[in-house]
């Protein structure tokens, strides 16, 4: 059936059975239709909508007593409960997607045809991060060799996945092998070249070797000006991991204006709601914070969090890279308050710290890079409450 007609028939069944959560409503109408697949993209799209209508009445009538609780947890999949397994959240979505059996899930990414089932939700784009997406990617990868089918994308979606899962080493040669076979079959100035030259440069950047990544992104961002223009999608991302590594290199006059630039574009083009401006408010953010610009910054990076919060979810990696963020400039502002009787913000800090190292372990695992980073800001923040009169680390 198409997301329409899924949606017409759902909304008829609320008008008949308006108790019904819509999860129960998706039961009936299996019921009603036993052939129905559940777990496709357009079920999963009308039941989004279906619950934004539902929500939108809600919040127009005055509260009642009647109704059945909406909250109530079941897969998104086999739209069963916990009897049938515990649920947990696979990814970032919320609303009817949010709860899941893992083993539906695995089975779902197993047999799914969607290119990218093997590896993140279709729906909200956050990676599993996890060992099948490894397994199905290095399967897919296998195939197309034994078949002598074109690799370059295969292997730069793994090398993409080992880098989320913190795999550096492992990753960089297929970046490595699909950058020379992409510069040999389609040249230098493909846009899939500049994509794949991008990439070893932004791992390069994440194993700590700047001196071999900035080449690669300065030869990215030429072409790309060259070919694409500056405010294409393309080169901003070059512009902005150039920035970066400007900063990490302390060349923070050199990278503020390629942040604000970039950040301008983006809210003028994007809009301030579009992940790509969100990364771009907290990557300035954490550029004044660490020139010392805690007042300019502050804003900034509490803009990044709430807005990360209400697009992309608490659990989404963007969103804890954001608190962690707003964590750190807290804590540092908590270090320079102390004479002024203003410590009240190492509780802010040190809450937002624990959320993310809770929800990073939860989600990243407790050896990923970016699970230890939080757990080091974390102890930063309760040493300097020990250290601070009148404060004790909770």
């Amino acid at each position: 059936m198409a997301q329409q007609a899924i949606l017409d028939a759902l909304r008829g069944l609320k008008t008949e059975n308006p108790g019904l959560g819509v999860k129960r409503l998706v039961v009936k109408l299996r019921e009603q239709q036993p052939g129905m697949e559940v777990g496709t993209k357009e079920v999963r799209e009308a039941l989004s909508a279906l619950e934004a209508e539902c929500e939108a009445t809600a919040a127009a009538a005055p509260p009642t007593a009647h109704g059945e609780e909406e909250d109530e947890k079941r897969c998104w999949i086999c739209l069963e409960g916990e009897a049938n397994g515990p649920l947990v959240q696979m990814c970032a979505c919320r609303g009817t997607a949010k709860w899941s059996h893992k083993a539906c899930v695995d089975d779902w990414r197993r047999k799914s045809d969607k290119e990218d089932a093997a590896y993140r939700c279709g729906q909200c784009k956050d990676r599993y991060r996890d060992a099948l997406s490894l397994e199905l990617l290095s399967a897919r990868l296998q195939a197309k060799r034994t078949n002598d089918e074109d690799t370059i994308l295969t292997l730069d979606t793994l090398a993409s996945e080992l880098q989320a899962q913190g795999k550096y080493d492992e990753a960089e040669p297929l970046y490595r092998e699909a950058l020379e076979v992409s510069r040999e079959t389609q040249g230098e100035r493909h846009p899939e070249t500049l994509t794949l030259i991008n990439s070893l440069g932004s791992l390069l950047q994440d194993k700590g070797d700047l001196a071999a990544a900035e080449p690669l992104y300065r030869e990215a961002l030429e072409v790309s000006y060259d070919t694409l223009g500056w405010s294409h999608p393309d080169t901003l991302l070059v512009i902005s991991n150039l920035s970066m590594l400007l900063r990490a290199k302390g060349d923070l006059a050199a990278a503020e204006p390629l942040c604000r630039a970039v950040l301008f574009v983006r809210r003028e083009f994007l809009g301030n709601r579009h992940p790509d401006t969100l990364s771009s408010i907290n990557i300035l953010g954490a550029l004044l914070h660490t020139k010392g610009k805690y007042d300019e910054a502050e804003p900034l990076l509490r803009e990044a969090v709430e807005m990360s919060r209400e697009t992309l979810g608490s659990r989404h990696p963007d969103t804890l890279q954001n608190i962690n963020n707003l964590g750190v400039l807290l804590k540092i502002k908590g270090d320079l308050c102390v004479l002024l009787e203003a410590q009240g913000k190492y509780d802010e800090a040190e809450a937002l710290h624990r959320e993310a190292v809770e929800v990073s372990r939860e989600t990243l695992g407790n050896r990923h890079p970016d699970t230890l980073t939080f757990i080091r800001n974390l102890g930063e923040v309760l040493e300097a409450r020990r250290a601070t009169p009148g404060q004790s680390a909770s």
